[in-house]
């Protein structure tokens, strides 16, 4: 399988799995947990296991240069623990469908400050994608946003949040880091950081069920190894912009999980809205060939 594939695959999986956390997460809380807890030990639970992932691979180390540091220290809290901060409490003040389809707005966000901020090209297929996939994510969810200012609002700067993290990790050269050695310092970084937070807002909770601390610690890993790690492999391998995109498949997937499981109602506009996903994934995975000379949107601003 081609590098550009196993990028394409692995942002596929990361969105799947991303698209099963709001369900574990709702479980976590009605079981003790709360959202700021539960984004620290979805971090620190994570962590021997990378520890030992990194520390048994012969072709890595845990050195750093002074610039990585300084890069993943600011993308790990205002990245990493920010969005996971933000979109975890949003969950307690509107449903996840909402917070989902808000949160979405990063992609376009990633294109649009790509091309804004880094003079980056833009192809057709990419901006007819991350338009489809756009229009797609509000026809998945069409639930009432009136009174819930607090809820969107934490939602919306998710989503702005995520779109630096991606956008960061593309341009700042951190991905050209091992994906677990990237993944444990983000890890370490925000669970630091959320720490402190927790405590200091008296919402460090240690007075979850079993259950609940299963849970979790199941949540940890699935996400930092499995969802986290496969999109930082997408990032080095296909670039933001195409992953991006790619991860609107995780509002799919908590859709179907949720028709499934809780038996939600699935009409026309979200059997549409879920049709222009696909559509989009299936532009960029099969037509975007960005050496194939394909019509440009954009054209970077030369630079002496």
């Amino acid at each position: 399988m081609s590098r550009r594939n196993i990028g394409y695959l692995a942002v596929i999986l990361s969105g799947m799995i991303f698209g099963a956390m709001p369900l574990l997460a709702k479980t976590i809380y009605s079981q003790g947990g709360n959202a700021i807890s539960l984004v620290f030990w979805r971090f620190f639970f994570a962590l021997p296991l990378l520890f030992i992932l990194v520390r048994n691979n012969p072709n890595t180390s845990f050195s750093l240069t002074k610039k990585q540091f300084k890069n993943l220290l600011f993308v790990g809290v205002l990245g990493y623990g920010a969005t996971a901060m933000t979109l975890y409490a949003s969950y307690n003040y509107v449903s996840t469908g909402i917070a989902t389809t808000l949160h979405f707005i990063y992609p376009i966000l990633v294109i649009l400050a790509s091309v804004i901020f880094y003079k980056d090209s833009i192809t057709f297929i990419k901006g007819l994608s991350g338009i489809l996939s756009t229009v797609g994510i509000f026809l998945l969810y069409n639930g009432d946003l009136d009174g819930q200012f607090l809820g969107i609002f934490l939602a919306l700067v998710s989503g702005v949040t995520y779109a630096f993290y991606v956008l960061y990790i593309d341009k700042s050269g951190l991905k050209e880091l091992s994906s677990f050695k990237l993944t444990f310092y983000l890890s370490l970084i925000a669970s630091v950081t959320m720490f402190f937070f927790a405590l200091f807002t008296g919402n460090l909770t240690l007075g979850m069920t079993f259950t609940g601390w299963l849970l979790a610690i199941i949540l940890s890993n699935v996400v930092t190894l499995g969802a986290v790690n496969l999109l930082n492999v997408g990032i080095q391998r296909i670039g933001a912009q195409s992953s991006g995109i790619l991860s609107t498949l995780e509002p799919i997937t908590s859709v179907i999980i949720g028709y499934f499981v809780f038996q939600e109602l699935v009409n026309f506009p979200i059997l549409a809205g879920g049709f222009l996903v696909l559509l989009s994934v299936i532009l960029i995975t099969g037509f975007d060939k960005e050496n194939r000379g394909l019509q440009v949107l954009e054209t970077p601003v030369k630079t002496k």
